[in-house]
This record gives structure tokens, C-alpha cells and sequence, in this order.
């Protein structure tokens, strides 16, 4: 899925040309080169965070057979007690959450202005999704091991708990990937409209939805604590929200240029 992001991204760097005029905007300053770098490379490093993070090796029995469930949080705990006969089943939904997030900008395309702009909104967008991977694979897959819940859960099927991904728990991929999508959404759409005001936190409120759904089955499909959820639905957001933001053009209302002559 996120290769199909990075070839759109390709195809959008070389149909450019060398002025980037496709990349200008009236509310994002996006240069080609730049972000396209940044774009590739956090695109690439997530890919090798997550070859890393595969080479820390398969559980095994008797460590699977130590672990008491008991000895987790109060708040964390009940991830370990879900239904083990829905579980695939939820691992489904959580996964149509996420494939769905993914393309939820573009409704985007349906404001006028935004249209226009649709390159460097794109590029902004890949790069938001980019750099939220790297953040999970080298932010916590490499130097996190925390089990998933499941591995906890005795109705489970023992061929389910010795994958090397289950020690991925924290945070939660999936909820951090369809949240930077639905946040960011609302942070494109809330800079072109700057006169909805105060209206705006009804755009964010809106975009908890899609990571809250996401995050719900992946709780429910016992592959992730609440707290890895909370915490993957706060790193997307900040990821959505910022890219955009710090692409923002910066404009000086306090300055007044005004031309005199003579001595002063």
C-alpha cells in the first residue's frame, strides 16, 4: 500500500518541471527537490526500520509460556481477554480502517482551491505517511519489545504467537497511519478556509474517527494495548498536522514597507 503512495510520488517529481510551477500553492510553499528527498528517504528508511525489527527473532515456548497477563496494567489488561474466535475477523476491519484512510484525502480534490493545488497537497500527504512509518519502525519496532496481546490469550492458536512481529506491540501502526491521514485532511482543509475560525476543531473532532475505528479492531483483534493505540493515534495526528503546517508560506502581518526620501 505505501509503495503505490511512493510511485504516485515518482510519477509527480518528473512531470514537474524544472520551474516546479506545479508545485506552487497559495497556502504551502512545497519545492520538488527538497521534499521529494525527504519523501524517498523516509519512504526507504521505514522499509529498513522494518527489516531491522524483523531480525530480532521468533518467540519462543518457554518464554510464551511464562507470561501472565496478570502482570499488566489495569487499563492494558483486558486487550489479553478479547474473543480469540473473532480475532481474525478483526485483524480484517482493522486492516479495511486502515486501506481506507489511506485514500481519504482524497476527498480533498472536491474543494476548488485545493484541486488546483493538488501536487504539492499530494507531496505533502506521501510525506506526512512517510515520515509517521519512520517514526513506528525506528521510533519503536527497533528498540521496543513489548508482546502483543494476543500472545497472552490461552484460546489462541499457539502457530499465532512466535512471530518475530509479535514483540510490536507499541505503538499501534495501523491507528498512526490512518490518523496522520484523517488529520491531515482536516489541517489542509482548515488552512484553505482560515474563515471557518473556532469552526474548525469540528474538522479534528471528525478525523478521530477513522484511527478510533482502526484503533478499536486492532485492540479487539488482540494485536494492541489500548495504550499502544492512544499512543499511535497521537503520533499520527502530530505527523498529519505538522507537515502541512511547517510547509506553511509565512507571511509578516506586522511589517509595513513604506517608501520616503530625504534626509532622516
Amino acid at each position: 500500500m505505501k509503495y503505490s503512495f511512493l510511485f504516485l510520488y515518482i510519477f509527480l517529481l518528473f512531470s514537474s518541471n524544472t520551474k516546479g510551477q506545479l508545485f506552487e500553492s497559495e497556502v504551502y510553499n512545497v519545492n520538488p527537490w527538497i521534499d521529494g528527498a525527504i519523501t524517498l528517504g523516509a519512504f526507504g528508511m521505514n522499509t529498513w526500520g522494518l527489516a531491522i525489527a524483523d531480525r530480532k527473532g521468533e518467540l519462543d515456548s518457554l518464554e510464551i509460556s511464562q507470561l501472565d497477563a496478570n502482570n499488566i496494567n489495569a487499563f492494558d489488561r483486558s486487550a489479553t481477554r478479547q474473543d480469540a474466535s473473532k480475532m481474525y475477523d478483526a485483524w480484517d476491519l482493522s486492516d479495511i480502517g486502515m486501506r481506507v484512510s489511506f485514500f481519504l484525502p482524497a476527498v480533498l480534490l472536491l474543494d476548488k482551491d485545493i484541486r488546483q493545488d493538488w501536487a504539492p497537497v499530494l507531496m505533502l500527504y506521501l510525506q506526512a505517511e512517510g515520515i509517521n512509518g519512520t517514526l513506528w519502525s525506528w521510533g519503536a519496532s527497533i528498540h521496543i519489545d513489548l508482546i502483543r496481546p494476543l500472545v497472552y490469550n490461552p484460546d489462541v492458536p499457539m502457530g499465532e504467537k512466535p512471530n518475530v512481529r509479535n514483540k510490536n506491540s507499541f505503538f499501534s501502526g495501523h491507528t498512526s497511519s490512518s490518523a496522520a491521514a484523517s488529520f491531515f485532511i482536516a489541517k489542509v482543509y482548515t488552512d484553505y478556509h482560515p474563515e471557518l475560525g473556532n469552526k474548525k476543531f469540528i474538522f479534528y473532532g471528525l478525523a478521530v474517527l477513522p484511527p478510533a475505528f482502526t484503533g478499536y479492531y486492532r485492540y479487539k483483534g488482540m494485536k494492541h494495548f489500548p495504550t499502544d493505540v492512544l499512543a499511535g493515534l497521537a503520533v499520527g495526528a502530530a505527523t498529519g498536522i505538522l507537515v502541512p503546517h511547517l510547509h506553511k508560506h509565512r507571511k509578516n502581518k506586522n511589517m509595513t514597507l513604506v517608501p520616503v526620501t530625504g534626509h532622516y
